[in-house]
């Protein structure tokens, strides 16, 4: 008799787990957007994001909800840009959600390429991270940290401040990607053209090996190079560390951290898996996805976060807005550091 009891206590138990369970689903969007999304049954992502990491987030997914099948297509920066400019030019409507980072899909929200949704998810998200209209969220976040090879440089010996970089022990030693605009036009955001340009100038003076792209400058830190980076994006060196290279990464004040974005196409073919695929992505499920490729989100609830590892640090979301100025930004940039 006690064992039926208890059996059936465990029966009712489930049913209400798995019925309050199904609710709270049908709660979190819309019936009538998850039968829509049934019939659409398709989605398109564009997306900066390395394939692998596209696939398990997509595949993940595809898993929720079996009755969609997703497209992922890859371009990174500009490239995806103009892809998306020219199919829009052309009548062609491919792409459901896009994803990148830095000021190049700011051009597309100027221009109104973004549809307005505004996802049950993004109250997790703080100010900084997400605009206040509803038009993009940060789908991750990617710090800029400072980051040496461990062979070159003692703890003794690593900067305490960005202007240390401009002791004359570092010269000829340092490295930095050539189209930094956006870390450059934050930094002149917090600390005043005079300063920032007093910094950039005197990176020149120290010979700075200046390469275009933070992965390749990440190798050739490890490979000793170059001793120090003066920018890099903390995903790169935790993933250098993890395969075994001699670096380490340091946070300096401020952390500058650029939105990796997510939207919806205004003229998406498959709008409402857009909203769902959206709310998936930025919901705490969606976001421990995200820290497993090594990328930092900015919901406190997500345990692994890459981001805990610099909370001590003054952690400034990168200003979308200061893509107004791009042009301005990469020409002084440009200036300061004598690229031609």
């Amino acid at each position: 008799m006690k064992s039926g009891s208890k059996t059936s206590r465990i029966a009712v138990v489930t049913t209400l787990f798995l019925v309050f369970g199904w609710i709270g689903e049908i709660r979190s969007q819309p019936t009538e957007v998850i039968e829509a999304a049934k019939k659409e049954s398709e989605l398109v992502f564009y997306s900066g994001i390395p394939v692998p990491d596209a696939k398990a987030i997509l595949s993940a997914f595809e898993k929720k909800y079996p009755f969609i099948k997703t497209t992922h297509y890859r371009a990174t920066g500009p490239a995806l840009v103009s892809r998306i400019q020219t199919e829009q030019r052309a009548g062609r409507h491919a792409w459901d959600v896009m994803n990148s980072t830095g000021f190049e899909p700011y051009v597309l929200l100027e221009q109104g390429y973004f549809a307005k949704y505004d996802s049950p998810e993004r109250k997790f998200f703080p100010e900084g991270h997400k605009d206040i209209e509803g038009y993009w969220t940060t789908m991750y976040t990617t710090p800029s940290i400072l980051s040496y090879n461990t062979r070159l440089v003692t703890l003794r010996d690593v900067p305490k401040d960005y202007f240390d970089l401009l002791e004359p022990k570092w010269k000829g030693q340092l490295g930095l990607d050539s189209s930094e605009y956006e870390w450059y036009a934050n930094l002149k955001k917090i600390w005043g053209s005079e300063k920032t340009r007093k910094f950039f100038e005197g990176l020149r003076k120290q010979d700075i090996r200046l390469i275009q792209g933070r992965a390749l400058l990440t190798e050739l830190l490890g490979g000793g190079e170059v001793a120090l980076l003066a920018n890099n994006y903390l995903q790169n060196v935790i993933e250098a560390k993890r395969k075994g290279s001699s670096v380490e990464f340091l946070a300096l004040d401020p952390v500058i951290a650029a939105a990796g974005l997510i939207g919806i196409n205004k003229l998406a073919p498959h709008p409402n898996t857009a909203k769902l695929f959206i709310d998936f992505v930025l919901s705490k499920e969606g976001q421990e996805l995200i820290v497993k490729t090594d990328r930092s989100s900015v919901r406190k609830d997500v345990a692994g976060n890459p981001l805990d590892l610099i909370k001590n640090v003054r952690i400034v979301p990168s200003d979308l807005n200061l893509g107004k100025s791009y042009l301005q930004s990469r020409e002084e940039y440009r200036e300061f550091l004598g690229i031609r």
